[in-house]
């Protein structure tokens, strides 16, 4: 790399004459670190920044630096050659000039330079003096390393030799540190172009890979600059946010020096850091206390929310805001914006000694102005500066904060007689200081107005001072408790009072309010009087008395006025319809909101007046209002409170309950006094706390009435509900969610036997819980359960009517099946095929040696002409009935001579074609041919028809009287059914054959896919594959999830 010019610029070291030469003695290093020292070095000596030498009269070791990445970088160690060079006195710029004139532009370019250090020639008769050793020889540089001493001021000098008339126009440069700026974006290309002609000049090279082009924010100085001002770098705060509290005076003071970098953006640093600064004197031990810790927290909570400071603009005035305590004194100067908005330009702040903490305000404001006028000095202006004891614009709000965040109180009062009215307010800090106020209010106005008068003014004087942590003390019991949530209003004249007054509250940190006597406020009670002889405590002080000819709400309106509403505001088509004439139409649902000074307000029960909130708001009351009231325990939910409050939107109760819901304190029971908080505006037994502990009635009178008849059953111990149970034995009220933890403790817990709902209800009620909808619940929870749905008993009862199956006459409907495999006969056959005719009951069967598809076909042709229905081994009961007979008369028939069973299958057929059929009480031979078969024992023993000789004609009473029987018992199983409709996309289990005594009954879910009227269904998995084969819904039970 050719490198700057050395005729620009070469750095020298300068040693002082008969310092003495210094040769390190050498290093060690394990084998690995060598071989990357090695490598570092040939790189070095490859891009001609090194060259080797023989006889050094300087040497110094190598320190090898681990980087992020695992590689090491080669330092070396110029301690001994800093120490014998004198400092370079060039100065540096001002960071914080630099940084207030970067920004505030529109287009960046931050240039980084290649190896910009090693860019700068060593002087030759110095460069030598840089050797230093490695494992493979001595090397000395031949341009302008790291490490040695006076090498910022060499590249500074270089800078503003090639920069000179650029800076603080279109550049800025900090050493190595470049920054090119536009105010327009046309601007940017043509401030390039004669940056990079000047780089090009003098041959200073950059590298792309590092180098920002045309952004419009980026980090300078350890610094975020942009457009609209400056922000510390967010990984530079998110460092001290997360960092550890420290452990040794070492990392407290790292810790203290990364706060002063960003000092410019903390408002009263010196007041929050004083905590530390007892650890910071010699010989104290390091023990780190409570209020260290609190302050440390402090610190990181602030570093979350920083604020953009502004460069200042000359032309301007700038505003110099003055606070001191007895710990520090603090500063800020602000200047306005375009807007006319003030915006802050930096925050300082120092800390008093013992000595200065004694002395009064204004000694300890004189006694560091020095500090504040070292950092006027750095800021441009002209001499035109003004003093003022007020408190300008907005700033005030946020930005002059009490430096130790001390506690103020404000005592008021409100005075109003036929004639006049009045107001007074006291503020006092902790350390004594006093403001006091009063006014003389021209206007017409009653006692409770002119208390809120008082009120709302001294918040406002508070606000303005920047106070942060406010103690309200007055004697008004409509203010105190209106703003505790424990009044409603009612009066719509207090109504914007009491609006503002919550706006105003929200401004502080803390808030606290007390009630006190008359005579503990007559401080503010004789400012608001004036007329009475009561003398003030303590010293003199002087009283300003103001006079307003108008309330306080109009002289304040337009500052906490809301923003227009827009379209998709709940409120907007309701104040839309109240102020049009033609709202008429429309009274039932408008006669509950009224407009009040253009404010929407809802009319609740009982005549309670509720500001209209609009949705953006809600998130934030909710927390507000929670976080205030979540352990006060008095029984009042947060919808209740919110109403108190004045607060409505339409959600309010859901949303309200939700919230308390997702509260672990609301819902669950405190350890320390075992109180259970679930006053939750969704839970049932919301009403009946409300009632018995705060005589709070539902707003509808139904609803009253119905609390006040049930309530006599219920009774409230220790902030439980309890109801009084029928056997004398009180029972814990349960709310929905315990509910399902008791049922699945109590049904499949670790004593759970999984029982049925009626043993299950009734445990719950022997173990003392107790809620509405108990035996309901228990029952879908049991019905719910996995477990017992798999376990449960296999279903014996048909689910569908019986099917009639269509025999309309002899031979229409048969019946096939197998016997087999048997013991083989002498002619080989192991089965028997076997045909039954579902009218007369006549059977057909042959023996086989072998199941295939054709013999089974030829037997139907040669046999019978029929058809099978789908397979369901219940539809084909009589062939499995006609098979277990066949086979027991065939076994008998074949005792003595087993292997010849085939030609004894004649004879079986007939001994069943002639016996009498149970279902039809006549023989199949009889259905078939119209008569009984003459049996070989009636040859043997002559029958009456063989004597008679004579035919036996049906009689038809008999035949009547059959098929009643037979139709009666149709009916008998016809009541046994138990209708279990199924239809399509219905969650079913099937049912199994158990292989042992633990395995389940059911298996599933399975999902319907087609349903049929004959009772069978399709049915397809979890994953959507339907079964082939249809089942009969008597396998079939309905799934709960």
């Amino acid at each position: 790399m050719p490198g700057i010019d050395p005729g620009l610029v070469a750095h020298s070291l300068n040693v002082e004459p008969g310092t003495r030469l210094v040769v390190q003695p050498m290093r060690t290093f394990h084998t690995e670190v060598e071989a990357q020292i090695t490598q570092e070095v040939k790189k070095l000596l490859a891009a001609g920044f090194i060259k080797p030498i023989q006889h050094p009269r300087w040497l110094s070791n190598i320190v090898p630096v681990k980087k992020k990445n695992g590689q090491i970088r080669c330092c070396v160690d110029f301690w001994n050659l800093n120490k014998a060079c004198p400092k370079d006195e060039f100065p540096l710029p001002n960071m914080d000039l630099l940084i207030d004139s970067a920004a505030g532009h529109t287009m960046f370019f931050f240039m980084d330079g290649f190896s910009g250090y090693n860019q700068i020639r060593m002087s030759t008769r110095d460069a030598e003096k840089t050797a230093f050793r490695t494992p493979i020889g001595n090397f000395y540089y031949t341009v302008m390393p790291f490490g040695l001493k006076n090498t910022d001021a060499t590249y500074q000098r270089t800078m503003t030799a090639m920069f000179h008339d650029m800076m603080h126009k279109e550049i800025e440069d900090y050493v190595d540190d470049i920054v090119v700026k536009s105010k327009k974006r046309e601007d940017h290309l043509r401030i390039l172009r004669k940056v990079f002609d000047r780089c090009r000049l003098y041959k200073l090279k950059m590298n792309p890979l590092k180098c920002a082009f045309g952004v419009s924010a980026g980090k300078f100085l350890g610094f975020l600059v942009h457009n609209r001002g400056i922000d510390v770098d967010p990984a530079k705060a998110s460092a001290i946010a997360t960092m550890k509290a420290p452990t040794s005076h070492k990392e407290l003071k790292s810790f203290l020096g990364r706060l002063s970098y960003i000092r410019r953006f903390i408002l009263g640093l010196a007041a929050v850091t004083a905590t530390f600064m007892p650890l910071m004197k010699k010989g104290v031990p390091f023990v780190w206390p409570t209020a260290c810790q609190q302050a440390f927290e402090k610190i990181q909570l602030i570093m979350t929310k920083l604020p953009t400071v502004c460069a200042p603009v000359p032309g301007r005035p700038l505003r110099l805001y003055l606070a001191s305590n007895n710990e520090a004194i603090g500063g800020l100067v602000a200047q306005e914006d375009e807007d006319g908005t003030e915006k802050p330009i930096y925050y300082v702040s120092c800390a008093l000694r013992d000595a200065e903490t004694r002395y009064s305000g204004a000694e300890r404001a004189s006694i560091k102005s020095q500090a504040i006028a070292d950092l006027l000095a750095q800021f441009p202006g002209e001499d035109n500066s003004s003093i003022s004891h007020e408190v300008l614009g907005e700033i005030g709000e946020a930005l002059l904060a009490d430096l130790a965040d001390s506690t103020w109180t404000l005592k008021f009062d409100g005075s109003s007689t036929s004639s006049s009215s009045g107001a007074g307010i006291v503020l006092t800090r902790e350390d004594g200081e006093t403001i006091a106020k009063s006014f003389k209010l021209d206007f017409s106005c009653s006692n409770n107005a002119s208390e809120y008068e008082a009120y709302i003014t001294g918040l406002v004087i508070a606000h303005e001072m920047g106070i942060k942590h406010l103690r309200v003390i007055g004697d008004s019991n409509l203010i105190i408790c209106q703003t505790k949530g424990e009044f409603s209003l009612k009066e719509p004249s207090l109504a914007l009072y009491r609006a503002l007054a919550q706006k105003l509250e929200e401004k502080f940190d803390t808030f606290e309010f007390s009630h006190a006597m008359r005579c503990e406020n007559r401080y503010a009670d004789a400012l608001a009087t004036l007329g009475s002889q009561v003398s003030f405590e303590g010293s003199k002080v002087d009283v300003t008395i103001d006079k307003r000819s108008m309330p306080i709400t109009n002289l304040l309106r337009e500052k906490f006025k809301e923003q227009n509403l827009d379209a998709e505001d709940w409120r907007t088509p309701i104040r839309a319809k109240l102020m049009s004439p033609e709202s008429v139409a429309d009274l039932k649902i408008l006669k509950d909101y009224v407009l009040i000074a253009g404010d929407l307000y809802r009319r609740l029960l009982g005549g309670v007046l509720a500001r209209c909130v609009n949705l953006q708001e809600v998130a934030k009351k909710l927390t507000e209002v929670h976080e205030r009231c979540c352990e006060l325990r008095d029984g009042v939910s947060l919808y209740r409170k919110l109403q108190r409050l004045g607060y409505f939107w339409p959600s309010m109760s859901k949303e309200a309950a939700s919230l308390q819901e997702q509260c672990s304190f609301c819902q669950h029971q405190h350890e320390s006094d075992q109180i259970y908080a679930t006053f939750v505006s969704s839970d049932w037994r919301t009403p009946f706390l409300e009632y018995l502990i705060e005589n709070i009635l539902p707003q509808t009178s139904q609803a009253a009435i119905r609390i006040k008849k049930l309530a006599t059953r219920y009774f409230v111990e220790g902030g439980i509900l309890f109801r009084k149970g029928f056997h004398g034995d009180p029972l814990r009220c349960l709310s929905l969610a315990e509910s399902q933890t008791v049922m699945k403790e109590a049904h499949s817990g670790e004593c759970g036997e999984h029982q049925g709902k009626k043993r299950l209800y009734q445990l719950l009620l022997t173990l003392g819980y107790y809620w509405p909808t108990m035996k309901k619940d228990t029952a879908d929870f049991v019905k719910s359960c996995h477990t017992c749905q798999l376990q449960a008993n296999l279903i014996h009862t048909h689910p569908t009517s019986l099917q009639n199956m269509a025999t309309p006459w002899p031979f229409y409907t048969w019946g096939l099946d197998l016997i087999g495999p048997i013991n083989p006969s002498s002619g080989g056959y192991i089965w028997i095929l076997v045909a039954i005719e579902y009218f007369s009951k006549w059977v057909e069967a042959i023996p086989l040696r072998k199941t295939t598809g054709a013999v089974v076909a030829n037997f139907i042709r040669e046999h019978i002409i029929t058809r099978s229905t789908s397979y369901y081994p219940q539809g084909n009961g009589q062939a499995e009935a006609t098979n277990r007979m066949l086979l027991r008369i065939l076994s008998k028939m074949v005792f003595d001579y087993g292997k010849g069973w085939n030609s004894h299958l004649a004879d079986t057929l007939w001994a069943y074609r002639g016996s009498t059929k149970t279902a039809t009480g006549f023989t199949p031979f009889s259905l078939v041919y119209g008569t009984d078969a003459i049996s070989p024992t009636e040859l043997l023993v002559p029958s009456p028809r063989i004597l008679h000789e004579m035919d036996m004609e049906a009689d038809a009473d008999v035949c009547a009287e059959a098929r009643a029987v037979d139709l009666e018992g149709l009916e008998e199983a016809r009541e046994l059914v138990q209708v279990r409709s199924l239809r399509a996309v219905d969650h079913v289990r099937r049912g199994l054959l158990s292989p042992s005594k633990f395995a389940p009954n059911w298996e599933g879910p399975y999902l319907i896919r087609e349903a049929y009227d004959s009772g069978y269904y399709k049915l397809s998995t979890a994953d959507g594959t339907t079964l082939v084969d249809p089942i009969n819904g008597k396998w079939l039970k309905r799934y709960y999830s």
